[in-house]
């Protein structure tokens, strides 16, 4: 990361960080296209002035209306201007989180508005401005970043993949307080979905990769795909939670206990361990930067839908999600239904 950013035109790679940037803002009720529209029409307390500047159609129109009607702006505006940015660039990034992740993403590099034309919230384009607003920016993101849901994750890197199912963008992130990698596979447009369906699927090498028939894992993972694919948008969300957070090598001394005959809680237990060590906290987090609020869950697990609803997700609907049933699960399925308040159909669980 450069130690020093420079910002001006939206258009920029680092253009979001500009006050012409189009992020719409809800201020009581109001919507303000930029910051700029809202920035520029506080200068004014005529209500047909402040009317006609939140409704201009670009922020440079709104920044022409506000020098056209100069001389009506209110007597305190230069005493209360610093104050006013404040509010609204951090309203921008507090209602727009996928702006907010950008701004953490600078990390502790200086952000310098690079304007030739102002030297107050610029630099005046020879550095010798007082950069006011690159000093707003810089202490907006120093206040997000200890704040959840932007201290839980970051964001990495995305690519295609394609599948069976259909093409996948794959969005990668670490976990902050653990340093694990996890993943969200995104498919379609998310945004044109009011409560996306999503797939919490904690990582099952044996199951998802290696076909093992003795838990239902690489069976739900393969429907919930296809579900998603179905569905023509929606995201599951690969956690790297291996074993019920036991861990791969754990987890085989597990199922070394299973076939001694303990069954799945029981065998965790038997090596120091709770039945469940999954913690879903982190996942508000990958779901805020994906912009989702609301979803329908995909789930047999009331643990996860009690995780999401805790991390202030609201949960549409639950989806039952019911595969891969036979001899060599069964015993293990009827353990999560009795011990770990699985819900399933008493039909498929007694096929």
């Amino acid at each position: 990361m450069d130690s020093n950013i420079q910002f001006y035109e939206p258009e920029d790679a680092y253009g979001f960080l500009s006050n012409f940037y189009q992020s719409p803002i809800n201020i009581d009720g109001q919507i303000w296209p930029t910051s700029e529209h809202y920035y520029q029409a506080q200068k004014f307390v005529d209500p047909n002035i402040y009317a006609k500047i939140q409704h201009c159609g670009t922020p440079d129109s709104a920044f022409a209306l506000s020098r056209q009607y100069e001389s009506e702006a209110r007597r305190d505006w230069m005493e209360i201007r610093l104050d006013i940015m404040r509010f609204i660039v951090a309203e921008k990034f507090k209602q727009n989180p996928l702006l907010a992740f950008k701004l953490i993403e600078t990390g502790n590099a200086t952000l310098t508005e690079h304007s030739h034309k102002d030297a107050f919230w610029g630099d005046g384009e020879d550095g010798q401005g007082d950069n006011h607003l690159g000093k707003i920016l810089m202490a907006v993101r120093e206040q997000i970043q200890s704040t959840e849901p932007y201290n839980l994750i970051q964001f990495v890197d995305k690519a295609k993949l394609p599948t069976k199912w259909g093409t996948f963008e794959m969005h990668g992130f670490i976990e902050r307080e653990t340093g694990k990698e996890h993943l969200a596979l995104v498919y379609g447009d998310i945004s044109s979905v009011d409560a996306p369906l999503i797939r919490l699927h904690s990582e099952c090498l044996t199951g998802d990769a290696l076909f093992s028939t003795r838990c239902d894992c690489g069976f739900q993972l393969d429907r919930a795909l296809q579900n998603i694919t179905d569905e023509g948008a929606g995201v599951l969300l690969y956690l790297r939670q291996e074993g019920r957070g036991i861990g791969l090598l754990n987890k085989i001394r597990a199922y070394h206990l299973q076939d001694k005959g303990a069954d799945t809680v029981e065998a965790n237990e038997q090596l120091g361990f709770a039945a469940d060590m999954r913690d879903y906290r982190f996942c508000r987090g990958i779901l805020s930067y994906l912009g989702i609020d609301t979803v329908r869950l995909m789930t047999n697990n009331p643990r996860k839908v009690k995780a999401l609803e805790q991390a202030n997700i609201v949960i549409k609907d639950r989806v039952p999600l019911q595969e891969g049933i036979n001899t060599n699960n069964q015993f293990y399925l009827e353990t999560k239904a009795a011990k770990l308040g699985h819900l399933f159909d008493r039909q498929f669980i007694k096929q």
